[in-house]
Formats: structure tokens, sequence, C-alpha cells
């Protein structure tokens, strides 16, 4: 349509008093686009089995810039798409910021379709942006129906081996498209054409079987060649002891035919050479049984003979299917280790740098039968071999027995080790630079966060801290590595939670563990100490308060509110249960409490990790009124005011009965006065107004006492460093951060840490001696909610609004660092230097931030060469304190200020 014809139909609308603005009148801007096209935190997702949450962000070459109104379309096809053909669902113009969760309304989208679609945004109502470039999203099998397939495995015979299963595949026609749904259980790996498909280890996701297993999608269009195809999966007994298989490849062709080839397809089975492999002892390999028939095409499904045997069906697990929604775990990083010491002929050991999770490649040349051995430990005793005594009933060994003939190159496949050193014993000869390589493996999240300051130690402290994290995904947030455990702790996620979420992006990793943590929930509402539920105790302890902890971070950092719906009944019936067990107001029950505080303040220093001087009712109970105050306000973010007003009203109970039971008068603090009790109680907010000093004077002189030393435990050690900040002490937090002698994060890296301990002494024997251990790492989050002073905020998720408020140690000349959040990067970076502060600050695109300046005079504030007050973008609010409060809308800003 012309212009002249447009302005023609626009003068009939007026004149029918229909107002019309001639889109070919508006303008299109060049200096902001759409970018990072995802759905559900996901970017071009196929096998999802939910409708798609879909969020932008938007670039910008100017500040102030919020989106004023969005438009989305999908369509079936690309074609389509790009003819701006919404087929499937048009938004329309949304007068709206959101950028964040958009959902499709009132579609009920189809099993196996993909889906494309973009967007754009205006930024008023004459400037609007291009259109985005296309993303799209591939629904899975989004019904039970859809399943054609059965679960086998062989029961009767081979346990503990690796089980492979098999089948053949010959086109009919040419292939369009081919997506293999697949559940192998405990791990598995798809081969085609003796070829890996992907770059995923350890798959699937672990999980409650019982409940939920998940699956993960394949796109294999490209791998089938027009004749036989060889199709292998081993399947290892991982997390569930006995190997289970579930697939179906669905084929489709050009002229659109299709072709399911299920579960029948695989019931060839076998063993191979992997003779052993579990979680905790490591993996055997037995190169000799390698055979080229185990690949090769032509086996007839389901024939039983000398070397197959016939797979059966089986009637478990019995959770439902679920696509497998976190990221996959793969090899991340790749170490040429050093060789430390040849310790006896024979037997080498090398040191990978730092301790850390995955295993050992070997490349080696030898004659038939020899073995060679890996043994992987966190320390080494005096005369250089191998320590595995912390390993407790974990072998954690790995074995491989050579075929002879050449070169050969081996690596487990279905096992993981948390280490720093390992022993080689068996080789033929020395070994070479280039014959091993330590290979690190995770969930493959993203870092988001980064941090660094004037002090080195601190440097260290943080790194060491996401070290310690990044060895603890493994689709579950374990506490170790290492030994006979590797389990989601929910009292470790406790205080976790933040410094991770932090560190790494966790939008899809959080509510798969939240999802672990809802299928342990029996009909009384009590939740498990691990999830998923391998041991532990049922109720979990109070202090696990990470089920609202979880859904209230992934609210406030990722702006997902579905989370907090789907999950709040769960929460509800967690915080009824625990509201249960109160008698007086108290609850009645403590396991863990305030876990392994130094040593002399353990009730038994030789046993258990449970305090003396801090009481574990009263922990339990504050945690009641934590998760009540959190239960309140998420009822509120999802309009439910009844709900909201019943758990505010048990979280001002529980605050009383906390507050009668607790407080000491005699001395102005609670319990025994400790660290762990005053900084939990104000951490609560429940001291009472007059008492507040009383308690940050008993505080602050406790830890003078001990000569700036803290004696929290795993869960205190947060609110210890938070609260003396908040209160006005960040040069004493900051004297307890930076120590280097006992206890302290300094004495783990003096004495050689690159991970963080699961105690505060350096142990080595078969007790609780883990060498990486988050649960001490909350001092992670201090660095980024204080020191940046980086902070979402619960009323305008998802960092519609946030905070920086930096807190500046006199000992610390500088600060800097950033989070890479769903609207984009914030950057903080402060230099004190001849009287002057430098504050600079980088505020996302459709975003706003409240900045705090210590300045206490706004005219000494400047913005360039200008006054804050006279810069256009930014608001002045009233002061708070030695604060002057600025609020910042998106841009860059050189904030400086006379000291």
């Amino acid at each position: 349509m012309n212009i002249l014809k447009e302005a023609k139909l626009c003068f009939l609308l007026f004149l029918m008093g229909v107002l019309c603005i001639p889109v070919s009148g508006k303008k299109r801007a060049e200096n902001f686009r759409v970018v990072d096209l995802r759905s559900e935190y996901q970017v071009n997702p196929i096998g999802i089995d939910v409708s798609p949450r879909l969020s932008w962000r938007i670039q910008s070459d100017y500040r102030d810039f919020s989106q004023m109104a969005y438009q989305v379309i999908v369509a079936s096809s690309l074609t389509k798409l790009n003819e701006e053909q919404a087929d499937v669902w048009n938004s329309g113009k949304v007068l709206s910021s959101q950028s964040l969760g958009v959902s499709i309304y009132n579609k009920v989208l189809q099993s196996r379709q993909r889906y494309y679609w973009k967007v754009r945004v205006w930024k008023n109502t004459r400037e609007f942006s291009e259109w985005s470039a296309p993303a799209y999203f591939e629904m899975g099998l989004l019904s039970p129906q859809d399943w054609k397939s059965g679960w086998i495995g062989y029961v009767p015979g081979m346990p503990g081996r690796v089980l492979y299963f098999k089948g053949t595949f010959v086109p009919r026609k040419t292939i369009k498209q081919a997506r293999a749904y697949m559940s192998g259980i405990g791990f598995s790996e798809l081969y085609i054409n003796r070829k890996k498909v992907g770059d995923h280890v350890l798959d699937p996701a672990q999980s409650t079987y019982s409940k939920r297993v998940y699956y993960v999608t394949y796109d294999v269009g490209k791998c089938f060649d027009k004749a036989a195809n060889s199709i292998v999966v081993p399947v290892a007994p991982g997390w569930l002891g006995t190997p289970r298989l579930r697939m179906q490849i669905e084929v489709t062709y050009l002229d659109n035919t299709t072709e399911i080839l299920t579960s029948d397809r695989f019931r060839s089975v076998t063993s191979g050479p992997i003779v052993s492999s579990t979680v905790f002892d490591g993996e055997i390999y037995d190169a000799r049984l390698e055979t080229d028939k185990l690949y090769a095409p032509g086996i007839p499904p389901g024939l039983m003979n000398k070397e197959w045997a016939w797979a059966h069906n089986t009637d478990d697990p019995v959770g439902k299917m679920v696509a497998q929604k976190v990221e996959p775990i793969k090899v991340v990083e790749r170490i040429t280790p050093t060789l430390k010491q040849e310790v006896r002929p024979g037997t080498y050991v090398f040191d990978a740098g730092r301790n850390l999770a995955g295993w050992v490649a070997l490349q080696v040349t030898g004659q038939e039968g020899t073995k060679v051995t890996v043994r992987y430990a966190e320390t080494v005793y005096e005369d250089g071999t191998v320590n595995q005594e912390n390993l407790r009933n974990a072998k954690s060994t790995d074995t491989y027995i050579l075929k002879g003939g050449g070169v050969e190159r081996w690596e487990p496949r279905f096992t993981y080790h948390g280490f720093r050193y390992f022993q080689i014993e068996g080789l033929p000869g020395k070994p070479r630079k280039e014959d091993i390589v330590v290979k690190v493996v995770r969930t493959d999240v993203p870092r988001t966060g980064s941090f660094e300051c004037s002090n080195p130690l601190l440097n260290d402290i943080h790194k060491m801290i996401v070290n310690t994290e990044a060895s603890n995904l493994h689709s579950v947030p374990t506490d170790c590595p290492q030994r006979d455990e590797r389990m989601g702790w929910l009292n470790d996620m406790t205080v976790r939670i933040e410094q991770a979420i932090y560190n790494f992006g966790l939008s899809r990793f959080y509510p798969k563990f939240m999802d672990d943590i809802q299928d342990t929930q029996d009909a009384e509402g009590t939740i498990t100490c691990v999830a998923p539920y391998r041991f532990g105790m049922r109720p979990a302890d109070p202090v696990s308060a990470s089920y609202l902890l979880l859904a209230q971070k992934c609210y406030e950092f990722y702006g997902d509110k579905r989370i907090v719906s789907e999950h709040f009944d769960g929460m509800k019936a967690w915080v009824d249960y625990l509201y249960s067990r109160t008698s007086d107001g108290i609850v009645d029950y403590s396991y863990y409490g305030d876990w392994c505080p130094p040593r002399d303040f353990l009730a038994d220093p030789n046993g258990s990790g449970v305090s003396k001087d801090t009481p574990g009712k009263m922990m339990s109970t504050g945690y009641l009124y934590l998760c009540s105050e959190i239960l309140s306000e998420m009822a509120s973010a999802l309009d439910k005011q009844e709900d909201a007003a019943r758990y505010a009203r048990i979280a001002k109970k529980t605050a009383q009965a906390f507050n009668r039971h607790y407080w000491n008068e005699e001395v102005g603090g609670y319990a025994s006065n400790n660290q762990a009790s005053n900084s939990f109680a104000l951490y609560l907010g429940i001291v009472d107004a007059n008492h507040i000093q009383r308690v940050v004077d008993n505080l602050v002189e406790d830890v003078k006492k001990h000569n700036y030393h803290l004696t929290t435990g795993n869960l205190c050690t947060k609110y210890l460093l938070e609260m003396l900040t908040k209160y006005g002490y960040v040069d004493v937090a900051y004297k307890i951060a930076s120590q280097t002698t006992y206890p302290s994060w300094g004495f783990m890296l003096k004495n050689g840490a690159t991970t963080l301990w699961e105690r505060w002494e350096f142990l080595t024997g078969d007790a609780m001696n883990s060498h990486n251990h988050p649960m001490m790492g909350s001092v992670g989050s201090w660095f980024y909610k204080y020191l940046l002073g980086i902070v979402p905020e619960f009323t305008h998720p998802g960092f519609e609004e946030f905070t920086i408020k930096p807190y500046m140690p006199k000992e610390l000349t500088f600060a800097k660092g950033s989070l890479e959040t769903v609207k984009g990067t914030i950057r903080v970076s402060w230099k004190r230097e001849r009287g002057m502060l430098m504050l600079d600050v980088t505020v996302p695109e459709n975003t706003k931030a409240k900045v705090y300046v210590p300045g206490k005079d706004i005219k000494m504030i400047t913005e360039g060469k200008r006054s804050v007050s006279h810069v256009r973008e930014i608001i002045c609010l009233p002061k708070e304190g030695d604060f002057t409060v600025l609020s910042v809308p998106s841009g860059n800003y050189n904030l400086r200020c006379k000291l």
C-alpha cells in the first residue's frame, strides 16, 4: 500500500471515529534492536514438553531505553514467518515493557511440531525496531500416547555390566528429518554407524525414577546412510543400578510419510568391553573384548545366540516421561596435568593443578593384557602416593586392559571422579606429556558472574568458590564430587543458592532441582534431606529452607513466576508440616542446625558437626519464620491474598515465640550470645528495634574477642558477614573474610586448597573430610551483594528494577565485576583514588537501577562533568543514611564523588 492510499484509508477511518496512525509515517529505528531470543530460557530448543515462555533482550545505542510495547508472531514454517503470516499466534501490539516470560495464549501446541517466531519492540508511539532474526522451538512428545515404545532391559544376568542394545535400520526412502527420543537409565549414549550422537555425557539427568524419568531428543536426520545403519545404545547402571532403555526414533521421509522405530528394534542386547561401571567405584574396560560385530549392522532384532541375548519388556521405572529441561553434562575443559613424582618404579602421580570433577583420558601402547590403573584422590601421603582415605567406600579407580597392537586411546564414559591428584600404575613405559589428559566434566551451565578487587586473597577465595561450585553441578547440586555421597543436600543449599546463582546461569538447573525436591514429598508434606532421595532423613531438617529459597531466587533473578506457581502447594505443605511440629511456637526437632562450626565449637569434636553453642531448635524455628515470610510474599505475587495473610500471621507468631524463648535480656543477645545466634536473629529481621544495637554490639565484640575470626558453621557464616556489613561494620566483615589463620578461607588457601573444604580444619581421614564442598562458600555471594552491591528486587523480578549499593572496606582500593542477567549485563566498578570515588555502572536496556553513592552532598556527585542533578536521565531520590540514592535508567554511567 503506498502512502497516498494509506492516508486516504486513514482519513475514511477518521471520519468513522477511528484513530489511525499510518505505519508508513512511523520511524523504523536503527539505533535499537532485538537480540537473544529464547524459549524456556534456551536458544532454539528441540524436544521441549511445555508451552514455552518467550524472552528477548534489547541492544540500544543510547541511554534510557525502555520498551513501550512489543509484538510477537509465531508461524508453523519459516516461510510463513518471513512473510509475516502468523498462522499460529500473533500477540498484536502489546503495550508493555515485558521482555521475559511472554506466554503463547490460548494455543494448543502439537507434539513434534517446530514453531518459528520473531519479535519487534517500540520505544515510543513512533519509533519501533526491525523484526528480530527468526528463532524456533520444537515440541517433544507431549502425551503418554505419543510413546509407542516400552521399557526394555535384561533382568536375568550381567549385573553391574554396561548393556549394549542394538538394532539395524534401512531407510525406505530419502530422509527429510529424524528425531531420536531416548532415555537410557542410569546413563546412556547413542551411536549410529559407530559415531556417537552429540556431545553429552552422563545422560540423562538423574531423578527419582519412580516419579520422573528424563528423556533426551536428538536430531539424527543426517546420521543415517541409505544402506543398513547400525544403532547401538550402551546403557550403564548409573544411579538406577540396573540398565533400562526406552527409545523411539521417528523418521520423516521427503514425501512426508513416517516410520517409527520402537524399542522392539533394539532388543538384541549384549555385554561389551565395559566390564564394570559404577558412579562411586569407577570403570573397568577390557579392550580385548572389543569386536567389530558390536557396532556393525546386520543383527536381527531379538536374536539369541552365544553373543546376543533377548531384551525383556520391563514395567519399571514407573515415573512419567519428561523432556530433559536442564543443560546436559559435558566435557567443558581439557587440562594437561603435571607429572608430580614417580613414587616407585612404574607408578606415577600426576597433579591436575586444582581439585575438580571429571576423569583421565589415556593414550597407551603395549602388549595385550597389560592392565593400567588410575586411582583418584584429593591429597597425597608423605611418600607421594595418593591418599584415598577420605573417599570412604568409594574406590574411585578406573582400569584399562590393553588389547595390544598399536596406539590405544581410552577414557571412562559412565562414571566421574572428584580429584586433584591421580596415580597411574601399569603403564608400559614412561608417560609422555601428550599421553595423559584430564577432562573436566559438569552440567554445561554458563558462567554469568565475575569479581575482582584490590586484595589478591579475596580474588583467590572467589576463584576457589567458583571451582568448588563448578565441581558440584552434575544435574543435581551435589555436596561433593569424590566420595561415596555426591548428593543434593538441602541444608547445604540454603546458603549456597545465592553464591551459585551469581556465578552461574541456573535458570534451568534450579527448576529441575525443585522438581527433584517435589518428588520426595509425601502426603504429610514432608520433604527429605537429600533430593533425589538416595539416603538421609525424612522429614528434612527445618533448615532446608532451600525449597522455598530456590523458587524465590528464580523469581528474583530470572523472572520465573511459573516455578512459584507450580510449587506453591508443595511449599505450603512443607511449611504447614513444620508449623504442625511446634510446641509453644518452637519447632520440636533438629538434626544439623548451624552445621560444622570450627572444632572448638562442636558438641563433640570427634563426632558429628552439631554446634554446642547454637541451639538446633532455635535454628529450626528461625527457618519456619523465614519460610512463612517467603511464602507470604510469593502468595502476594500470585495474588493469593488469603494465603499471604495466613502465612504472615504464622510468621508473626513464630517471631514472637523465637524472641520469647531465645532472647536473653541479661546479656543483650540470643541464646548463648554467640556469633551464629545473634547474626541469625538479625538476618531474620525479628529483633526488637530497642534491642538491635545491643545485639549488633555483642556480635562485633564477639568477633573481636576471637581476633576477627568466625565461630559459625555452614549456615550462619553467611548471616555473620551480611549483618556486620548491613549494620555499619563492613570493615569487621572484611577482616573476617581476609584472614589467613584458622579458621578462615585464607587458611584453606594457605594449606594448598583450590576448592573449599567441608570442615574449617585440614583433615584427611575417612570421616567428614571432603576437600571439595561448597557449603562454606556463602562469602561468594557477599562479594556480589555487598562489595559490588548488585541485588535484584522481589517486587521487580527478572531485574526489571534492581539495586546497586556497594559497601567499601577501608582496606580495599577498588572492586569490579559483572553479572549477566536475563535483561543484559550489569557492570559495577568502584575505585578510590586521591580523595575521589569513581563509581562506574552499566544498567542494561529496559531496566532501571537504584544506585547508592556514599556521598553526603549531592552537589559533590558528578556524572561526566555535570552534577547528577542536571543529568536528564538521573532522578535524585531521598537520601538513606550516608548514601545519596539515584534512580538510573539503562546506559553506562561514570559517577564521581569527593570523599
